[in-house]
């Protein structure tokens, strides 16, 4: 192998060296011509510099003395005309930037315009000297002006009268930098320099004008040897040669000429390590190319001698690879078999027949529909040969008819690069195992295994269909679902096991009213759903009644009558919803009234019932920022003696006042709140708050006012509410025995066991307990021997209607003294006339509360009825 790439090795240093050659001749060439190009540069910079400053300062001499000559002549030399004078020039010279007049002896007489120094004739003493002499304008030495930025050049022309004798000197100060500079026109080579320098080496003008430069050029001095190279090599015009010089610590290339006129000397140079970039520029592609050459051969040469050892590496490696697909292709589980375009076996692994490997030549140029279970494909054989000539590949399942095997099949047709013949490849694997558990895993997701009805995904599917079916059919669809009431009570008392047995049972019982109807399905819990197409809405009607009716029959379950009953909300397709999942919502929603208006019915939704909902959603949405925002606050309504209408306490009521909603009543977001849960973070805040303002009560009155604050189930149903109620007391500061806390009898009828030791702590904390709402719930006389309270609280249902209906009166009496026989006062709620008033006074009832006495009201307005009231006589009823 080394052999055969010597002679590539040889002509690629041969071809390198030439290269090398070529480039270093390139080179020497290349420098010369960027030097000569330098050269003519500076010339020609220096020349055309020359040209402008020569033109411009004959043409200033003009002007000036056009000027300046009748003004000192006619004996009018005044601010004012001088004024007049420099408007008039810099409208012409605009680089005009000071004028003044100077006598005979150099001492200054006016000045105008920016300001001149009073010593610019000793600054410039060789100029006023020679523009003396000679009558011709002079230039002399920089001076910084008022704006440092921006440094004058001076110039000076003499003034004479008719013989010939000086009468005064013009002084006139040129800007040489920014916009209005003589120069501004100056371009200089790229990197190039150009300096105006007087015989004295001091600095006129320099391009460029650098920053460091600009503000000491007036004081910078080139050295005396520079300075005397530059006046003896240079020369009048452009003959001057260029030659190599340091300038200001920096080796340049330099070509200077004089303007004897003004004693000038003009630089242009350029650094000779820009000229060595000029020269890169050049010579830097043929650089890169010789470069690139030599890496490009150093590749090529690299590259042969591991192409040729990949060469020997890679057929290695492909027999190697060749030998283990054999051995993959026989060890593979799948049934692999090469045919050629008629179909017949060239090759089969040994599972195309079983485990055993088979005689190939058993196999060969017989057709592979002959055996199993290619045979399946037999009828399909044509169909897949056209699918496999226009797409390269078919592929497909067979399931052996009579028999759960299914069979999956990958044919794909490869072209023989010798012949125009093609074969094909056939893999054949056996899925049924595949197809069983996709079976199975397709009932898990679809069917309820408990009841093994559709669940909730498999029913929103099949009502999607059947919403198709309504729509193309112009017809109407019913969706019914179904919560059985008070499951949760069978669940806690027998078990959940016992409790999914009897809804196998509920399915049994719904499937059988419904076969005639519809589509039953499992949503979850004790979650029904029901569908099924309608013409009328009393047949909608007609299968929730018998629904009902299906649940009067008592369930019979392990020697157990159950009574069940179920709530129902309707549904209907395309009146309340044009869509799966709208349906089932509105549906859910019309249970949820349902399950309000006393569960064992039926409803149908409507736009109120949403409109509700989306109500009842944003009050559950803006309750806890309103109780963060102060939108949920507290009012409180008098308690006052009946015999003389003292105020002895206040009862504490939420209120809420929502920026977003607007008034919301308590009905509604306290019913919310005990939905969500979130009564116990109100019922936390009004007990704080309620013991607070009571104690800011009791100071202001100086008497030991009462406070009642009611309970919810939650707040009661928690351990916490004993820890609570002590932190509100401890907090406040107020007498336990002023504290009241009121509670429902229907309440206490359904969490008895729970309730009963709580109540028993919160009684050891001294406060005292009161049954609210007493007469409207189960209105057990247990309750008042049971329970620990000291207070029963009338409802106003009795008390509305007292003077006019018997019966009210006589059980509001009942009820007074039967409490007063158990030692327990009794607080009459809904007052509102002196008739009803003076009735309970003769019934003696101990404490009143409504209208009459006084609405609930914010705490500022209960100070204020505090500080005016103290014994409250008959009163007339407050108007509404």
């Amino acid at each position: 192998m080394t052999e055969s790439i010597k002679p590539l090795r040889l002509l690629t240093a041969l071809l390198s060296l030439l290269m090398l050659l070529s480039v270093l001749g390139f080179g020497w060439f290349s420098w010369q011509e960027v030097r000569q190009d330098v050269t003519q540069e500076l010339h020609q910079q220096n020349s055309d510099f020359i040209d402008q400053t020569e033109a411009f300062f004959r043409h200033q001499e003009q002007l000036l003395l056009s000027v300046m000559q009748p003004l000192v002549r006619d004996n009018k030399l005044r601010r004012s005309e001088l004024e007049m004078a420099l408007d008039k020039l810099t409208t012409a010279v605009p680089e005009l930037q000071s004028l003044g007049i100077l006598d005979r002896r150099g001492e200054m007489l006016l000045t105008v315009g920016a300001a001149i120094p009073k010593n610019v004739a000793s600054l410039s003493s060789d100029a006023i000297t020679q523009a003396r002499y000679t009558g011709r304008l002079k230039i002399g030495s920089l001076y910084a002006s008022d704006d440092l930025n921006s440094p004058q050049l001076p110039a000076f022309v003499a003034l004479q009268d008719d013989n010939g004798n000086p009468l005064a000197f013009v002084v006139a100060g040129y800007s040489i930098n920014g916009d209005r500079s003589i120069w501004s026109t100056v371009r200089s080579p790229d990197g190039a320099g150009l300096w105006l320098l007087g015989d004295d080496g001091r600095a006129r003008f320099a391009h460029p004008m650098t920053g460091g430069l600009l503000r000491n050029i007036s004081q910078w001095k080139l050295d005396a040897l520079a300075l005397d190279q530059l006046l003896e090599r240079g020369a009048y015009g452009s003959s001057g040669e260029v030659f190599p010089l340091t300038l200001d610590g920096e080796p340049v290339l330099v070509q200077s000429q004089l303007l004897p006129q003004y004693q000038f000397v003009s630089v242009a140079f350029m650094p000779l390590n820009r000229q060595f970039w000029l020269w890169t520029g050049k010579v830097q592609s043929v650089g890169l190319l010789l470069a690139l050459f030599l890496l490009i051969s150093l590749l090529v040469y690299r590259l042969v001698w591991l192409a040729n050892s990949r060469l020997e590496n890679a057929r290695l490696l492909a027999e190697g690879n060749l030998s283990k697909l054999s051995q993959a292709i026989e060890q593979s589980q799948d049934s692999v078999v090469v045919t050629d375009s008629s179909w017949c076996i060239e090759y089969a692994n040994r599972r195309f027949e079983g485990d055993v490997k088979q005689d190939e030549s058993r196999l060969k140029g017989v057709p592979v529909t002959n055996f199993a279970p290619h045979d399946m494909l037999r009828q399909d054989l044509v169909q897949i040969q056209s699918k496999v000539a226009e797409t390269g590949s078919w592929c497909g399942e067979r399931r052996r008819e009579g028999t759960e095997q299914w069979y999956e099949f990958s044919i794909s047709a490869v072209e023989s690069p010798e012949t125009d013949q093609s074969s094909f490849i056939l893999i054949a694997q056996d899925i049924s195992e595949r197809k069983h558990a996709e079976a199975r895993l397709y009932q898990q997701a679809n069917f309820d295994s408990l009841t093994g009805l559709p669940n909730r995904r498999r029913a929103s599917e099949v009502i999607s269909g059947a919403v198709h079916d309504a729509w193309s059919k112009k017809g109407q669809l019913g969706v019914l679902y179904l919560d059985l009431d008070n499951f949760k009570t069978i669940n806690d008392t027998f078990g959940h096991l016992f409790g999914d047995k009897v809804l196998i049972q509920v399915a049994d019982r719904l499937q059988k009213v419904v076969d005639d109807y519809g589509h039953l399905a499992h949503m979850s819990g004790d979650e029904f759903l029901i569908h099924f197409p309608f013409t009328e809405v009393a047949e909608v009607e007609t299968v929730a009644a018998n629904i009902l009716r299906a649940f009067r029959e008592p369930l019979l379950f392990q020697g157990k009558n159950l009574n069940i009953s179920t709530s129902i909300g309707i549904a209907r397709y395309p009146v309340d919803s044009p869509d799966v999942q709208g349906l089932i919502r509105d549906a859910d929603i019309a249970l949820y009234e349902s399950k309000r208006r006393g569960r064992n019915r039926y409803t149908f939704f409507d736009a109120e019932l949403d409109k509700r909902m989306k109500r009842k959603l944003e009050i559950e949405n803006q309750l806890p920022n309103a109780l963060k925002s102060g939108e949920l606050y507290m009012v409180y309504q008098t308690k006052n003696r009946i015999g003389n209408g003292e105020v002895v306490g206040f009862e504490a009521l939420m209120r809420m006042n929502c920026k977003v909603l607007g008034q919301v009543g308590p009905d509604e977001f306290i019913e919310v709140a005990e939905e969500t849960g979130f009564i116990e973070a109100m019922g936390r805040f009004a007990l704080m708050r309620g013991c607070e303002d009571l104690a800011r009560l009791q100071k202001l009155s100086g008497k030991p006012l009462t406070m009642a604050i009611n309970m919810s189930v939650r707040q009661l149903g928690s351990d916490d509410i004993i820890g609570h109620v002590r932190e509100a007391i401890e907090y406040s500061g107020i007498d336990p025995t002023t504290l009241e806390l009121e509670i429902t009898e229907t309440l206490l009828a359904e969490n008895v066991e729970v309730i009963m030791p709580r109540l028993d702590k919160l009684r050891a904390l001294g406060l005292s307990l009161t049954i609210d709402d007493f007469g409207t719930g189960y209105s057990s006389l247990a309750y008042l021997t049971r329970f620990p309270v000291s207070t029963l609280k009338i409802d106003k249902c009795f008390v509305n209607d007292m003077a006019t209906s018997h019966n009210d009166a006589t059980v509001a009496r009942t009820v007074i003294q039967m409490a007063h026989a158990l030692e327990l006062k009794v607080v009459a709620e809904g007052i509102e006339d002196e008739a009803q008033w003076g009735m309970l006074r003769r019934f003696g009832c101990d404490i009143g509360q409504g209208y009459l006495f006084s609405r609930p009201i914010p705490f500022d307005e209960v100070c204020n009825l505090l500080e005016t009231t103290a014994n409250i006589p008959l009163l007339e009823p407050i108007k509404q």
